[in-house]
């Protein structure tokens, strides 16, 4: 009974949180606000969560992480398909099974993404998008090692991660319908597959 009381308690304070974040930004955002929006005490609210960044980091953490889990094993199935080409020409150049895939999972997390998007502290969505961004980098020569006669240019990966991230997040914070964010980001996605293609990829002399 105790277990489920906390757990309760736990589930208000962070959807009032969420809210607030939304309401007011992460830096004006009020615990004592959260706290009454949730109906609890400030001292239960710090039974739960150190300070306002932790509390932020309970609405967040998880689905980043699960977020770079499921990229990483996207980046292993791609080395795995690549181990069987011959030569980018007979790549198949159509990603909107993933783009469906990532859009379903973003917006199934809808609250939590929007709100790292918009409501952190800067810094808190920079080093997110960072690390995506690195992720997507160092996945690069790890690809290649499965295609021979291939080597990458750094500076473009690094280019084309950028824009790659940039244009998730554009559409997530400007389009709340799940369906519609599919279709703009297939063709996004199939638009920067051929830039990746001609920009990343570079064939060995």
């Amino acid at each position: 009974m105790k277990n489920n009381i906390e757990y309760e308690k736990r589930t208000l304070l962070i959807e009032a949180a969420k809210k607030e974040f939304r309401e007011k930004g992460y830096n004006k955002a009020s615990l004592r606000s959260i706290c009454a929006k949730a109906g609890v005490t400030t001292g239960a609210l710090y039974f739960f969560f150190e300070n306002k960044a932790e509390l932020f980091s309970a609405i967040v953490d998880e689905p980043v992480k699960g977020l770079k889990k499921m990229l990483i094993e996207h980046f292993k199935e791609d080395r795995e398909y690549m181990e069987h080409l011959d030569s980018f020409e007979n790549m198949e150049m159509d990603h909107s099974d993933l783009s469906d895939m990532l859009v379903e999972y973003l917006y199934k997390y809808y609250d939590s993404f929007i709100l790292l998007l918009t409501a952190s502290e800067n810094t808190v969505y920079v080093n997110c998008i960072d690390e995506i961004v690195k992720l997507t980098e160092t996945a690069m020569p790890v690809m290649l090692s499965g295609l021979k006669g291939y080597t990458y240019d750094e500076y473009m990966s690094h280019w084309m991660s950028h824009i790659t991230v940039d244009a998730f997040v554009n559409v997530i914070k400007h389009e709340t319908d799940v369906e519609q964010a599919k279709i703009k980001l297939r063709k996004i996605m199939n638009y920067l597959i051929e830039g990746w293609v001609q920009l990343v990829f570079v064939p060995l002399k």
